[in-house]
């Protein structure tokens, strides 16, 4: 899994994401260089607890099972490293 810098990049956003079976795209720019990249997450086949991207564009798919929450945060949270972007980022804070 690849990992960006929170102090090396700045968070501009959401956008739907044009990957096969990704919901959305966050996109961060580099502070030196100003190159946008793109971190697809979140999977259109699966459910998840919330959307709080501010685009909700799969509202069919939120369940609200707090069970199931509880359940990936503990599954995923060994993904998330302090300080950094990741996918896992993404989905765990924005998604579940």
């Amino acid at each position: 899994m690849t990992y960006y810098k929170k102090t090396e990049y700045n968070f501009l956003g959401f956008q739907k994401s044009a990957r096969k079976n990704k919901m959305y795209d966050s996109l961060i720019i580099n502070k030196k260089t100003g190159k946008i990249k793109k971190i697809s997450f979140g999977d259109k086949t699966m459910q998840n607890f919330r959307d709080v991207t501010g685009l909700n564009l799969y509202p069919h798919l939120i369940h609200g099972d707090k069970k199931r929450r509880a359940l990936f945060h503990a599954r995923h949270k060994g993904f998330i490293k302090e300080g950094y972007y990741s996918p896992s980022f993404f989905s765990y804070y924005f998604l579940w």
